[in-house]
């Protein structure tokens, strides 16, 4: 099993780097907007963290998905779109959100 994931990252190509680097830019900005609830205390900026949380856990799933199939196709489309409901949602939250 493991030695099967290092065959495939061995073949990673533009698009496989595109999306590791979405996930890490996802996770640093998820950082950043708790740096910034810690120091400003807004409410609202924990709905972006968590929306860009969601956002590089869809990623990730979707990439993990690609490789082991671990859910049927349809199961794995309804998950990854709950997910974007729920990113969507979560920034909605955060724009209207009041103090």
């Amino acid at each position: 099993m493991l030695s099967e994931i290092f065959l495939q990252m061995e073949s990673l190509g533009i698009s496989d780097v595109v999306e590791f680097a979405i996930i890490g830019f996802s996770l640093g900005l998820f950082g950043l907007s708790l740096s910034a609830y810690r120091n400003t205390g807004m409410k609202r900026i924990l709905f972006a963290a968590g929306a860009f949380a969601l956002f590089a856990i869809q990623l990730f799933f979707d990439y993990f998905e690609e490789f082991f199939n671990l859910l049927d196709e349809d199961t794995a489309d309804i998950v990854l779109s709950l997910v974007t409901l729920g990113i969507l949602i979560l920034f909605f939250m955060a724009i209207v959100k009041r103090k």
